[in-house]
């Protein structure tokens, strides 16, 4: 089974369990201490072997998070990691806050420049985006010499590549 796959279904029954209760805040900072406390790559190695029996795994996942989120939580926590698939809560975390942007009508984008853009350049991406897509938008800026000059867009699993690194490299594939 894709662990891309398996991601999306625990996500996407997190975000159904979260709406029909009414507690889709609360699962988004759940997940987030769920990642951070056992979803790191070594507890992740430890909390998976096959070697560590599966009564010490609930115990060190209850020491971990126990008391920093819901039950809920906590049997998620437990259920994947009786599977051998903790490894994937970054993953399942990532998914459902994409679920959560999409029923509200948010977009995530990422600006990639040369140099640090003005928030005054920022805002007016941000605009750009939001008539293209028709959603809110999310913009989250990086900085990156590399690309020498130019943007480079993300938005989902859309590139929109605008950089000066990009198209030196395209003239130097036509004129060779």
């Amino acid at each position: 089974m894709r662990s891309g796959a398996s991601a999306k279904r625990y996500a996407q029954a997190v975000f159904e369990i979260a709406r029909e209760n009414d507690e889709v805040d609360g699962w988004l900072d759940d997940l987030a201490v769920l990642v951070r406390d056992i979803g790191n790559r070594e507890a992740a190695g430890l909390l998976d072997s096959p070697r560590v029996a599966i009564e010490r795994k609930a115990g060190l996942v209850r020491d971990a998070v126990g008391g920093s989120v819901g039950p809920m939580a906590v049997n998620l926590a437990l259920l994947m990691t009786s599977r051998g698939i903790s490894y994937l809560l970054p993953g399942v975390a990532d998914e459902y806050q994409r679920l959560v942007d999409s029923h509200r009508g948010i977009e995530r984008a990422e600006v990639i420049s040369a140099v640090k853009l003005e928030q005054r350049q920022l805002d007016d991406v941000a605009r750009l985006l939001r008539g293209v897509s028709g959603k809110d938008v999310d913009l989250a800026d990086q900085v990156e010499p590399d690309i020498l000059g130019g943007l480079i867009v993300r938005v989902g699993d859309k590139v929109m590549d605008g950089s000066a690194r990009t198209r030196l490299l395209k003239m130097r594939k036509s004129l060779a």
